[in-house]
């Protein structure tokens, strides 16, 4: 028996979100956590049933909450993208650096893309986090 076309579908997007090398993380209005992928799984020791639910306060108390706030705010007001690279803020989650080339780094360097998720009616009541480990590219940089 074959399963229909969109369980399919469905289940390769699950895969592919959970296994990309890229981190990722839905925020609700209230900064409660509504995914955590793998990939912040693997780099902050955070299990995904641990976060998920969460305030991302909570989880990483070390991140200034009225400055993400601010980050955040055109992102809901306005539909827009932000961005924190590392030059500003070498990381918002701290996650250990586990890759040999870069192991002078204590903590993976991030660049963060915040992205607004729009309900079908157009209204922005999430967004969502891409996390790209920066730590190669601040490294060299530093280096220089």
């Amino acid at each position: 028996m074959s399963l229909p076309a969109e369980f399919e579908q469905f289940h390769w997007m699950v895969d592919m979100v959970q296994n990309v090398d890229l981190g990722l993380v839905v925020l609700d209005r209230d900064y409660n956590v509504q995914l955590w992928n793998g990939f912040m799984t693997d780099h902050s020791g955070i299990q995904a049933h641990d976060a998920i639910g969460k305030s991302l306060f909570e989880l990483f108390p070390e991140i200034p909450v009225e400055w993400f706030k601010f980050k955040t705010k055109p992102v809901y007001d306005l539909g827009c993208r932000s961005f924190i690279t590392w030059q500003v803020r070498p990381y918002l989650f701290k996650c250990r650096n586990v890759r040999p080339v870069t192991q002078s780094a204590e903590f993976m360097y991030q660049n963060i893309t915040l992205n607004p998720m729009r309900t079908t009616t157009g209204e922005v009541k999430s967004l969502f986090l891409s996390v790209q480990d920066a730590t190669a590219e601040a490294i060299v940089y530093k280096n220089t």
